[in-house]
């Protein structure tokens, strides 16, 4: 027989809004509300259904789950606010290594409201401590030994739930490109071998949400920023490995505290101002130093504090095109792949001084696009960089425009209606665009992690019992043969099999609504 809690225990709960009545009473349920974004990610393909089917499995083990969808840009500071109880999110890395995924997702530096990426706000101080150490090391094997440490942890406190790893894929139509899906950056619009001289229209899942490049974090702002700006390195295409952009060599101090970098010369911005020492060190310090002029006020430089809390400063060498940072301890090695990432895009400090602000939506780089036009929510228009220092593209403009929806861009693409490359290919569409006779789909398994997050700052969720429930209510196979339609592989722990310091000891808990019951009722909700 089920243990009965007397009214009067469970009334202040009920009055709170925690607990709701079961049908036809005495048992109450734990009232939770399940967030997530509307717009279609590489991670969340179908994002309703993936909310459905984990909230129904949530239902399942005695919690009453309210789903609630927000708009893409109002959804990202929901979570980075820390607004939510449970929110689905992902997160692809910016730099190849394990560092990327644990430290943006689990340290305490990386929890800041209002620029959260750990949107669990978890805190534990071993866990950062080991995560400090690992950047401090250049012993491989070491590494991967605190790696394993914080998975371990991690796994036990629960402040996310691993749900899927996916593959990532686009498509498009025969006569433009030819492209790949890329390791580390998103489409190169700059290799596209046709049509020459004409256009290319992206159409991709949601609008961007800033063109400041050292100030954002999401893919919409980042595909347009790649085609914008140029940065110090920068990978090869195919390929995890940096080689030279604007900057032609660099050396690194023994201690690997001092880096200096030559620039390329000759170069200049859109707006025509040279590329010099001054433009670099202008562009990181402005992320670095709260009190930089170009350090606008409500800038939030998530990026910066994540992932280079190491740098010093960043100032001008022995001659106009030489640039050196110091770091207060020894960069961490993956530094070089750092550099290559969006945020460390070289913007133009004459633009910086004449749009302030609106920098965001008046972006000046150096790089083989320049910007046009931005019309929120519509389209965002690039045209060729004619003067730019690298072979300048084949194609002469290139149109962003939105579609939220997965099947309205595979429609458009099979059509010809306003539509030649597009990405975050809902499941159900691929096999029709493989079959198309002038489309082709590009596709490369990769490291895109969806997971749920639980806000560890909020109850109920502030206890990790009630965390562990969520745990084994879940569904992983479920979610992925219906929300996926087969497309994506369970998770277990948030770096992927693909990088050193993948925990692959670690056993997932299995779906077990008994246990999870039990462990609600461990944590007082009966």
């Amino acid at each position: 027989m089920p243990r009965c809690v007397p009214r009067r225990l469970l009334a202040p709960l009920l009055a709170a809004g925690l607990l709701l009545p079961a049908c036809g009473e005495p048992e109450p349920r734990l009232k939770v509300v399940l967030s997530y974004g509307e717009s279609s990610r590489p991670y969340l393909p179908w994002p309703a259904a993936v909310a459905k089917q984990v909230a129904g499995d949530l239902e399942e083990a005695g919690f009453a789950v309210e789903i609630r969808p927000l708009r893409w840009a109002e959804y990202l500071q929901h979570c980075e606010r820390g607004e939510h109880q449970l929110a689905l999110l992902g997160w692809s890395p910016d730099v190849p290594d394990a560092d990327n995924y644990l430290r943006t997702l689990l340290h305490s530096d990386s929890a800041v409201v209002g620029s959260a990426n750990n949107i669990s706000f978890y805190r534990n101080p071993e866990v950062d401590a080991w995560l400090d150490q690992s950047r401090r090391t250049h012993d491989e094997a070491e590494r991967v030994r605190l790696f394993t440490r914080v998975q371990e942890r991690v796994f036990e406190d629960a402040p996310l739930v691993p749900l899927v790893f996916c593959d990532r894929r686009i498509a498009y139509r025969r006569g433009h490109g030819p492209f790949e899906v890329e390791h580390m950056t998103h489409p190169i619009l700059r290799l596209a071998e046709g049509p020459r001289d004409g256009a290319l229209v992206f159409l991709r899942s949601g609008d961007t949400k800033s063109l400041d490049a050292g100030d954002v974090t999401d893919g919409e702002s980042s595909m347009v920023i790649e085609q914008v700006y140029d940065t110090l390195v920068r990978y090869k295409p195919g390929t995890i490995e940096v080689e030279p952009a604007l900057a032609t060599s660099w050396a690194v101090s023994a201690d690997h505290r001092t880096w200096t970098f030559q620039l390329r010369a000759g170069v200049t911005f859109h707006d025509g101002a040279p590329l010099d020492a001054a433009a670099v060190v202008a562009t990181f310090e402005r992320q670095r130093d709260p009190r930089h002029p170009f350090a606008f006020p409500d800038g939030s430089w998530s990026n910066w504090k994540a992932l280079f809390g190491f740098v010093e400063r960043v100032e001008p060498g022995a001659h106009p095109l030489e640039v050196v940072f110091r770091c207060k301890e020894p960069a961490p090695p993956f530094f070089l792949p750092q550099l290559a990432l969006f945020t460390c895009s070289i913007i133009s400090p004459k633009a910086l001084a004449e749009h302030g602000p609106r920098i965001r939506v008046h972006p000046v780089g150096t790089g083989p696009f320049r910007f046009v036009a931005w019309d929120s929510g519509r389209e965002i228009h690039l045209t060729r960089h004619d003067a730019w220092w690298d072979r300048p593209p084949a194609l002469k403009d290139v149109y962003f425009r939105v579609a939220d929806d997965p099947t309205v861009r595979a429609e458009r693409l099979m059509n010809a209606q306003g539509a030649d490359l597009i990405d975050n290919l809902g499941p159900d569409t691929i096999p029709r665009l493989e079959a198309h006779p002038d489309v082709v789909v590009a596709r490369r398994p990769q490291s895109t992690l969806c997971y749920l997050a639980m806000n560890t700052q909020k109850a109920p969720f502030d206890d990790p019992r009630v965390r562990r429930a969520v745990a084994h209510a879940l569904h992983k196979e479920g979610l992925i043969r219906l929300a996926y339609r087969g497309y994506a592989e369970p998770a277990v722990v948030p770096v992927p099999p693909i990088f050193p310091g993948f925990a692959a000891h670690i056993e997932d808990r299995p779906r077990d609504l008994a246990r999870a019951r039990a462990l609600l009722r461990e944590a007082g909700y009966e």
